[in-house]
Protein backbone atom coordinates (compact mmCIF):
# COMPACT_ATOMS: atom_id res chain seq x y z
CA UNK A 1 0.00 0.00 0.00
CA UNK A 2 1.43 3.77 -1.07
CA UNK A 3 0.48 6.43 0.64
CA UNK A 4 1.09 10.27 -1.61
CA UNK A 5 1.88 12.82 0.74
CA UNK A 6 0.06 15.93 -0.40
CA UNK A 7 -0.80 19.91 0.98
CA UNK A 8 1.12 20.89 4.70
CA UNK A 9 2.52 17.15 4.99
CA UNK A 10 4.39 17.57 1.89
CA UNK A 11 5.48 21.00 3.01
CA UNK A 12 6.28 20.04 6.25
CA UNK A 13 8.66 17.57 5.08
CA UNK A 14 10.78 19.95 1.98
CA UNK A 15 10.80 22.35 5.34
CA UNK A 16 12.52 19.54 7.46
CA UNK A 17 15.11 18.62 4.62
CA UNK A 18 15.70 22.26 4.53
CA UNK A 19 16.99 22.37 7.53
CA UNK A 20 18.94 19.49 7.83
CA UNK A 21 20.82 20.52 4.93
CA UNK A 22 21.36 24.27 6.50
CA UNK A 23 22.63 22.46 9.64
CA UNK A 24 24.91 20.15 7.92
CA UNK A 25 26.37 22.90 5.83
CA UNK A 26 27.14 25.02 9.49
CA UNK A 27 28.59 22.15 10.87
CA UNK A 28 30.62 21.58 7.86
CA UNK A 29 31.73 25.13 7.99
CA UNK A 30 32.49 25.01 11.39
CA UNK A 31 34.53 21.69 11.14
CA UNK A 32 36.80 23.45 8.61
CA UNK A 33 37.22 26.63 10.35
CA UNK A 34 38.48 24.96 13.54
CA UNK A 35 40.80 23.11 11.18
CA UNK A 36 42.31 25.86 9.74
CA UNK A 37 42.76 27.40 13.40
CA UNK A 38 44.41 24.50 14.39
CA UNK A 39 47.05 24.25 11.82
CA UNK A 40 47.45 27.73 12.37
CA UNK A 41 48.48 27.34 15.98
CA UNK A 42 50.91 24.67 15.18
CA UNK A 43 52.43 26.75 12.24
CA UNK A 44 52.78 29.83 14.51
CA UNK A 45 54.64 27.20 17.34
CA UNK A 46 56.50 25.54 14.67
CA UNK A 47 57.27 27.57 12.08
CA UNK A 48 56.08 25.27 9.41
CA UNK A 49 53.21 25.56 7.14
CA UNK A 50 50.14 23.21 8.13
CA UNK A 51 47.01 23.40 5.78
CA UNK A 52 43.47 22.12 5.97
CA UNK A 53 43.14 18.28 4.60
CA UNK A 54 40.79 18.88 1.30
CA UNK A 55 37.61 17.47 2.41
CA UNK A 56 39.24 16.62 5.98
CA UNK A 57 41.37 13.65 4.71
CA UNK A 58 38.18 11.75 3.40
CA UNK A 59 38.67 11.47 0.10
CA UNK A 60 42.51 9.65 1.37
CA UNK A 61 40.79 6.54 3.39
CA UNK A 62 40.92 4.06 1.27
CA UNK A 63 44.15 4.90 -0.74
CA UNK A 64 47.48 4.18 0.77
CA UNK A 65 48.89 6.30 -1.95
CA UNK A 66 47.22 9.33 -0.16
CA UNK A 67 48.32 8.04 2.97
CA UNK A 68 50.02 11.79 3.42
CA UNK A 69 46.71 13.59 3.13
CA UNK A 70 45.15 10.87 5.56
CA UNK A 71 43.38 13.55 8.87
CA UNK A 72 42.45 16.99 8.75
CA UNK A 73 45.49 18.93 9.06
CA UNK A 74 48.92 18.20 7.31
CA UNK A 75 51.78 19.72 6.35
CA UNK A 76 52.40 21.23 3.23
CA UNK A 77 56.07 21.10 2.46
CA UNK A 78 58.04 18.04 1.59
CA UNK A 79 59.19 17.45 4.93
CA UNK A 80 57.82 14.26 7.00
CA UNK A 81 55.30 14.75 9.64
CA UNK A 82 55.07 12.14 12.14
CA UNK A 83 51.43 13.38 13.27
CA UNK A 84 47.62 11.64 12.41
CA UNK A 85 45.66 14.55 13.12
CA UNK A 86 41.68 14.18 13.81
CA UNK A 87 40.03 17.91 14.71
CA UNK A 88 37.09 18.01 16.73
CA UNK A 89 35.21 20.77 17.57
CA UNK A 90 31.28 19.84 18.80
CA UNK A 91 29.43 20.34 22.36
CA UNK A 92 28.75 16.57 22.64
CA UNK A 93 32.60 14.58 23.49
CA UNK A 94 32.35 11.35 22.11
CA UNK A 95 36.00 10.77 23.15
CA UNK A 96 36.33 6.81 22.99
CA UNK A 97 34.87 7.06 18.95
CA UNK A 98 36.96 10.15 18.03
CA UNK A 99 40.53 7.93 19.38
CA UNK A 100 39.14 4.58 17.19
CA UNK A 101 38.50 6.95 14.06
CA UNK A 102 41.85 8.57 14.55
CA UNK A 103 43.80 5.16 15.34
CA UNK A 104 41.75 3.59 12.29
CA UNK A 105 42.63 6.18 9.76
CA UNK A 106 46.22 6.55 10.87
CA UNK A 107 48.71 5.67 8.17
CA UNK A 108 51.89 3.27 9.60
CA UNK A 109 54.58 5.41 10.97
CA UNK A 110 52.52 8.18 12.15
CA UNK A 111 51.23 8.67 15.59
CA UNK A 112 47.33 9.69 15.91
CA UNK A 113 46.17 12.50 18.01
CA UNK A 114 42.77 14.02 18.41
CA UNK A 115 42.54 17.57 18.69
CA UNK A 116 39.06 19.39 20.38
CA UNK A 117 37.59 22.19 21.75
CA UNK A 118 35.95 23.29 25.05
CA UNK A 119 32.96 24.81 24.13
CA UNK A 120 32.28 28.22 25.94
CA UNK A 121 35.91 28.48 26.90
CA UNK A 122 39.00 28.79 24.55
CA UNK A 123 40.60 25.67 24.97
CA UNK A 124 41.62 23.27 22.85
CA UNK A 125 42.64 20.12 24.31
CA UNK A 126 44.88 17.05 22.71
CA UNK A 127 44.45 13.30 23.53
CA UNK A 128 46.79 10.43 22.05
CA UNK A 129 47.75 7.08 23.43
CA UNK A 130 50.76 7.23 26.61
CA UNK A 131 53.29 5.02 24.37
CA UNK A 132 52.82 7.37 21.59
CA UNK A 133 52.81 10.52 23.94
CA UNK A 134 56.40 8.41 25.17
CA UNK A 135 57.89 8.29 22.45
CA UNK A 136 57.30 11.78 20.73
CA UNK A 137 58.12 13.72 24.35
CA UNK A 138 61.95 12.80 25.66
CA UNK A 139 62.48 12.83 29.42
CA UNK A 140 64.25 16.02 29.30
CA UNK A 141 61.62 18.04 28.35
CA UNK A 142 59.80 17.15 31.30
CA UNK A 143 62.20 16.16 33.98
CA UNK A 144 64.54 18.61 35.08
CA UNK A 145 67.04 18.32 37.63
CA UNK A 146 66.82 20.61 40.39
CA UNK A 147 69.32 23.26 40.88
CA UNK A 148 71.70 23.07 44.31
Amino acid sequence: MKFKITGKGKENIEKKKEENIKRGRKSKRKGSSYERNIAKKFKEVYKEDLVRTPQSGGFAKKSVKADGFRGDIVLSSDKEFLLHIECKNTQTWVLPKWIEQAENDCPEGKKPIVIFHKHNTSKNYVTMSLEDFFSLIPKELIIKEQEK
